[in-house]
């Protein structure tokens, strides 16, 4: 699920620099994460 949401917000970001929102259901032990993310910090993590 996390790099579906990853590879999601990939495509995302290609063509946007504001923040996008980040949604996994049910990540770990049935919680819910969520989130936003910038291009640059996505370029800093990766």
């Amino acid at each position: 699920r996390l790099m579906q949401e990853v590879e999601k917000l990939k495509k995302q970001m290609s063509a946007n620099s504001t923040k996008l929102p980040i949604n996994i259901e049910c990540f770990m032990e049935d919680r819910d994460v969520t989130g936003d993310m910038q291009r640059l910090q996505m370029e800093q993590i990766c």
